[in-house]
């Protein structure tokens, strides 16, 4: 993290299980300046964080495209998609992480104006749950063995 030499940046090892790695981007040289988050850990993917402006703000009420739930501060954005391996830990986060910030983040801005997210990427619909208490298949079981 050390080799990142970014401008007006930070690097925080948290409690021995994290490394916080907060950094200043504008995706091109006329954007706003977002205050964002990396957040490494061992075990895990890296996360990106989007703390500052709020994007949900910016956003005025509609549905913020591309991004991934989180709890707590900052909005977690969907930079690549785990299971094609577009990104592994062998790679630069120089490389990787922070352009593909700044390109999301550009993505953002002309979905501000335009209202279509011209990034591509997988969407997927959330899972809910249309049945009650019981799964579907033991509904059916209850009412097939009761008309017997």
């Amino acid at each position: 993290m050390k080799s990142l030499r970014w401008p007006e940046s930070t690097l925080e090892f948290v409690q021995g299980r994290e490394l916080r790695f907060g950094f200043k981007v504008a995706p091109t040289p006329m954007a706003r300046v977002y205050q964002c988050l990396l957040k490494v850990y061992p075990s895990n993917f890296p996360e990106l964080l989007v703390m500052d402006p709020d994007l949900k703000e910016l956003a005025a009420g509609r549905t913020l495209p591309h991004v991934y739930p989180h709890k707590g501060l900052g909005i977690k954005l969907c930079l690549w998609l785990p299971r094609t391996h577009e990104w592994v830990p062998q790679m630069r986060f120089r490389e990787t992480y922070l352009p593909w910030a700044a390109e999301w983040l550009d993505y953002f801005e002309e979905w501000l104006v335009t209202d279509v997210w011209a990034g591509g990427g997988e969407h997927p619909e959330p899972k809910t749950r249309r049945w009650g208490r019981r799964p579907p298949f033991i509904q059916n079981a209850v009412a097939t063995s009761t008309k017997h």
